[in-house]
């Protein structure tokens, strides 16, 4: 019976050993920096001054992170740009980032802006001043107009696409 008795007992206790880190709850980086103090999905954002509309961001999922100063867009992103009332030309990307204290838009990954008269930038990123209601793209960008194609490294212009310059330029131009 004792020997019985340390058989179990030696079974028990390797069991009981072999388990003893599946008991440990898992480890990871739950700290402040990396929890959002917001979420929000579907979500409609309206950046304004005195009472005018600037912009309107939709976007699928965003993530505030006021100790960083910022809030993520992290699953699609579309802003239509507004002056004097009118949508006058409109942003989309699947990715991006809004500055807390500027409202400054950089959007990332598959970047388009259209513009009321049809002319389209095509970019991997693409910032967008509040401030001065300018967009700017220091990388690869390529702008299709009814009347040119032009592409470069480096660009900026209004936010509607009508006054524009590429550095770094090439292009195809018409008569």
């Amino acid at each position: 019976m004792q020997k019985i008795f340390y058989i179990v007992f030696f079974f028990l206790s390797v069991i009981f050993i072999s388990c003893e880190n599946k008991f440990e709850p898992p480890k990871s980086d739950l700290s402040s920096d990396n929890v959002p103090i917001q979420e929000s999905w579907n979500s409609v954002v309206t950046f304004s001054d005195s009472g005018f509309v600037k912009a309107i961001l939709k976007a699928g999922h965003i993530s505030a992170y006021s100790d960083k100063g910022y809030t993520v867009i992290d699953s699609g992103a579309v802003v239509d740009f507004y002056k004097n009332g009118e949508i006058v030309s409109t942003l989309t990307g699947n990715r991006g980032r809004v500055e807390d204290n500027s409202k400054d838009i950089e959007i990332y990954d598959s970047v388009r802006v259209v513009n009321k008269t049809g002319s389209e930038l095509k970019t991997s990123k693409l910032l967008w001043k509040n401030k001065t209601q300018k967009v700017y793209s220091d990388v690869f960008v390529k702008i299709t107009t009814p009347k040119e194609r032009v592409e470069g490294v480096g660009f900026e212009s209004d936010q509607n696409l009508s006054n524009y310059k590429i550095y770094k330029v090439s292009g195809v131009f018409d008569k």
